[in-house]
C-alpha cells in the first residue's frame, strides 16, 4: 500500500475513535493526498430519508435544498436502498441510475459548482451507512485516485468500526447539529398545495414513500397488507396520471421547485 502523506492523520484519526472528533479526522486521513475542493458527510437509511453530518467549505443553502429537494434525485441514495452497496463509490460507477444521475449532476451539483465527487460508505448501524463525499469544482477524479482509495478501504472500516464500538449502543450520530457545517435531520413533507385529489389516507402513504420507505415497511406502519399498499400505490398512481415512483418523485420535487 502507497502511504503517501497519511501517516500523521491516520494516528490522529486512530486516536479520535470513540470522541466527537472521528469524522473529522477520518475526513482528513481520506482526502491526505487525494486532491479535492470540498467535502459534503452524509448518512444514508434504507427506509429513512438521508441526514446530513457536515459538510466542508460548502453552503448551507445547498445543505437546505438538498435536504428540502435533490435528494430524491441522489443516486448514491438510491443505490443504497437498492443494494446496501458499501466501499469506494465514484459517481461515474452509478450508471444504472442514469436518469437520477442526470437529475442530480444538472441540478444539485451544478448548483454547488461540483462536476464530479466519489463516496466512501461506511457501515453505520442498523441500515444505516455513512457516506464522505470528496468533491472536485473542475477535473474529474482518476482510475488511479479511485484505486488508491479503494487500496485504503479496509483501513477507513477498521477506524470507523472501532468508533462504533467505542460509542455504545445508544449512540446516535446525527441526533442533533455538532458544530460547524453539521445539520439537523428534516423529514419531507407534502406541501396541501400538491396533490388535491388524493385522499388523506393515499397522501399518508405518499409521505412514507417519500420518506423512501420500502412497500413492505409501509404495511408495517399502515397496519395493512402488503397487497392493500400495492394497490393504494396503482390508485395513487392513476389519480396522478403517472406510473413510476421516479414520476412521483419527479412531480414532488417540481412542485418544491415552482413554490
Amino acid at each position: 500500500m502507497r502511504m503517501g502523506n497519511i501517516w500523521a492523520p491516520l494516528a490522529k484519526a486512530i486516536a479520535a475513535t470513540g470522541t466527537d472528533r472521528h469524522v473529522d479526522c477520518l475526513i482528513d486521513l481520506i482526502g491526505a493526498d487525494i486532491a479535492h475542493d470540498l467535502v459534503t458527510v452524509t448518512r444514508y437509511s434504507a427506509t429513512r430519508t438521508p441526514e446530513f453530518v457536515k459538510h466542508r467549505r460548502f453552503s448551507d443553502e445547498m445543505v437546505r435544498r438538498y435536504l428540502d429537494n435533490y435528494y430524491v434525485f441522489d443516486p448514491f441514495y438510491a443505490s443504497w436502498r437498492r443494494q446496501r452497496r458499501l466501499g469506494i463509490v465514484p459517481l461515474k460507477g452509478l450508471a444504472d441510475e442514469e436518469a437520477k444521475r442526470g437529475q442530480y449532476i444538472a441540478g444539485f451539483l451544478a448548483q454547488s459548482e461540483i462536476c464530479d465527487e466519489v463516496g466512501i460508505l461506511l457501515a453505520d448501524g442498523g441500515d444505516w451507512c455513512l457516506g464522505i463525499f470528496l468533491d472536485r469544482s473542475t477535473v474529474s477524479f482518476k482510475d488511479s485516485e479511485i484505486a488508491l482509495l479503494s487500496e485504503r478501504l479496509p483501513v477507513f472500516e477498521a477506524l470507523h468500526a472501532l468508533d462504533i464500538k467505542a460509542r455504545g449502543s445508544d449512540f446516535s450520530r446525527t441526533s442533533a447539529p455538532s458544530g460547524p457545517g453539521a445539520s439537523p435531520q428534516q423529514k419531507p413533507s407534502i406541501p396541501e398545495s400538491l396533490w388535491p385529489e388524493l385522499s388523506l389516507r393515499e397522501r399518508e402513504l405518499v409521505q412514507l414513500i417519500l420518506a423512501g420507505h420500502p412497500t413492505a415497511n409501509i404495511a408495517e406502519r399502515l397496519g395493512i397488507t402488503v397487497g392493500t399498499v400495492k394497490n393504494h400505490r396503482r390508485r395513487i398512481y392513476e389519480k396522478l396520471d403517472i406510473t413510476t415512483e421516479r414520476e412521483l418523485f419527479l412531480q414532488f420535487f417540481q412542485h418544491r421547485l415552482d413554490t
